[in-house]
């Protein structure tokens, strides 16, 4: 009987793994694939399943999700590596967490010493790129240079959001070849609209909102360094409206000057009266000192932004 684990720090990842592994498994042979939530399954189901035998098909792929989270997993994990080393059935058992293993544990264990683990963990810029020319070549598609930077940034480095973005233009493209044209039209930028609306609410005072938006800039690993220095621009540009209204330019000269829609001019001048100088000269301070702080790690960068944003 074969087996692996597949786990690891990115959820979408080792799915996305454990499904390429069957696939690669049923390609040329008609194997009957059964998928079971183990976690909401009893101990004695999933025993009963992996050791029993079908009539009509001679070999089985069984994917087990999430038998980890299972609050009765003790009941029963040393009964089925037992099954695992003994049985002489020709069924293949996948087993996927939605969580990385820790090393300790004998689950890890079990499958570590047999050789028969898979880890698939968070992707970092330099690896997204990687893992996207794999993805590319998986899906039969191909790439302008100008374009791949484009793509990544649109998908915020999200690799299961790259994928469905890649479906989506796979229906629509000519020659299987994407262009910038095709990403710029046909993925819409949301990180910088989530920027921009965190700018707006932290200009109008809306904490809540600020906060919210926050939390989600957070939960998609947007780099804290840009946030920050999207907040800076932003004090910037609160600074810079502020002198220019004290000599009385006009609304459509303020969006000329700094090169802004002139849609977000409004609450740049509602702010800017809010901000006294001494204010923005804190303010700029505190920026600094975060920057300086999480570049020399002594504080956690997210923990940072968060205390920060509640001051602007």
């Amino acid at each position: 009987m074969e087996y692996r684990l597949y786990h690891g720090q990115s959820e979408y990842l080792s799915l996305q793994s454990a499904h390429k592994d069957i696939d690669r498994k049923k390609s040329n042979t008609n194997i009957q694939v059964l998928v079971l939530n183990a976690d909401t399954l009893t101990p004695q189901q999933i025993l009963d399943t992996v050791s029993s035998q079908d009539l009509f098909s001679s070999e089985r792929i069984i994917l087990l999700k999430r038998v980890y989270r299972n609050k009765n997993k003790d009941d029963f994990l040393t009964e089925i590596t037992t099954i695992l080393k003994t049985s002489s059935s020709s069924d293949y058992i996948i087993f996927w967490e939605d969580q990385k293993i820790k090393a300790n544990t004998k689950y890890y264990k079990f499958f570590k010493e047999n050789d028969a683990i898979t880890e698939s963990n968070k992707l970092d810029k330099r690896t997204f790129f990687t893992w996207l020319k794999e993805e590319l070549k998986e899906q039969g598609l191909k790439i302008q240079n100008t374009a791949t930077r484009l793509l990544a940034e649109r998908t915020n480095y999200d690799p299961e959001r790259c994928s469905n973005e890649l479906k989506k233009l796979k229906l629509v493209i000519k020659d299987n070849e994407i262009t910038r044209t095709d990403v710029d039209s046909l993925i819409s930028d949301t990180l910088e609209k989530d920027i921009w609306n965190l700018i707006d609410a932290i200009n109008t005072k809306d904490t809540e909102e600020s906060t919210k938006i926050l939390e989600k800039l957070i939960s998609q690993n947007i780099d804290t360094n840009y946030i920050i220095s999207m907040l800076t621009r932003n004090l910037r540009l609160i600074t810079l409206t502020k002198y220019l209204l004290e000599d009385s330019c006009s609304t459509g000269n303020i969006a000329k000057t700094l090169k802004v829609p002139p849609f977000t001019v409004p609450s740049l001048m509602n702010s800017s009266k809010k901000y006294s100088n001494k204010k923005i000269k804190m303010l700029y301070t505190k920026m600094s000192n975060l920057d300086y702080q999480i570049k020399k790690g002594l504080i956690e960068p997210n923990l940072g932004i968060t205390l920060l944003s509640s001051i602007l």
